[in-house]
C-alpha cells in the first residue's frame, strides 16, 4: 500500500508580467518538489486557500515541471518579503545579478540558497 501523497498548491508570480500562477508541490521523502504550474487569479487562489500553504525545504523541479505559465521560465526567486516569483525577469551582469521583486517591487541583489521558508503569497 502506498503512502498518503502529500501535496499543495503555493503562489508565485511572474517577474515579468506580474500574473500570479499557482506552484503544486509534492513532498517526495523529506523534500518538496515542483511538478506543475498554472496560471490563476489571484482572488480565486484566496478563496482556495493556496494563499495560507507554506513550506520549507527544497523545491527543485522534477523533470517535465513547465516552469511560469506566463513566460516559460523554470527558476524562482525569494524576496525578503518572502513571497516568490519566476526568474524570468533575473537581470545576470557576469559575476552578480539583481531582480525585482514582482510582489513588492524591491529591487534585490541575489544569492543562491538550499533551502527556503516560503509562505503562500499572503494575498
Amino acid at each position: 500500500m502506498a503512502g498518503r501523497l502529500n501535496a499543495k498548491v503555493i503562489m508565485a508570480k511572474c517577474s515579468k508580467t506580474r500574473k500570479a500562477y499557482g506552484i503544486r508541490i509534492e513532498q517526495r521523502g523529506g523534500d518538496w518538489v515542483r511538478t506543475w504550474a498554472f496560471p490563476i487569479d489571484e482572488r480565486k487562489a484566496k478563496r482556495e486557500g493556496f494563499d495560507a500553504n507554506t513550506v520549507s525545504g527544497s523545491m527543485e523541479p522534477v523533470d517535465g515541471y513547465p516552469g511560469c505559465p506566463h513566460c516559460g521560465n523554470i527558476g524562482f526567486v525569494q524576496c525578503g518579503c518572502e513571497k516568490i516569483g519566476c526568474a524570468g525577469g533575473v537581470q545576470d551582469y557576469g559575476d552578480s545579478a539583481e531582480y525585482t521583486c514582482p510582489w513588492c517591487g524591491e529591487e534585490i541583489e541575489l544569492q543562491a540558497a538550499d533551502g527556503f521558508d516560503v509562505s503562500g503569497g499572503n494575498l
